[in-house]
C-alpha cells in the first residue's frame, strides 16, 4: 500500500481536462473528487454524486476508501467521469 504524500493526476476524460495534486494516501476517494472537480470543470457550482471514479478502468464503488486502500502509487491516475444514460448511477431505493 501507498503511504504518505502521493502525487496523483486526476482527469475528466469526456473534457480533455486534468489536473496534478500532491494529497495524502490517507485521504479518503470522494474528497479527492470533490477537491478536483471545480478546478476541472471551472465552477463550483457542482453536484459530486453526478460523478463517479475510476482507477485502473474500474468503477471506485466505495468512494470512502483512501487512497492506499486502492493501492494508488505515486503518480497514479484516477479519472472522473459523469453519470449518465450508458452508466447510469447506482439505484438507492
Amino acid at each position: 500500500m501507498a503511504e504518505g504524500t502521493l502525487r496523483i493526476k486526476v482527469a475528466l476524460p469526456d473534457l480533455w481536462r486534468e489536473t496534478s495534486i500532491e494529497i495524502d494516501a490517507a485521504t479518503p476517494v470522494a474528497v479527492v473528487k470533490e477537491l478536483t472537480l471545480p478546478e476541472l470543470l471551472g465552477t463550483t457550482v457542482i453536484n459530486p454524486a453526478e460523478y463517479y471514479v475510476e482507477y485502473f478502468e474500474k468503477e471506485v464503488l466505495d468512494e470512502s476508501k483512501t487512497l492506499a486502500d486502492l493501492g494508488v502509487q505515486d503518480r497514479g491516475v484516477l479519472l472522473l467521469r459523469p453519470y449518465n444514460v450508458d452508466h447510469p448511477p447506482p439505484f438507492k431505493g
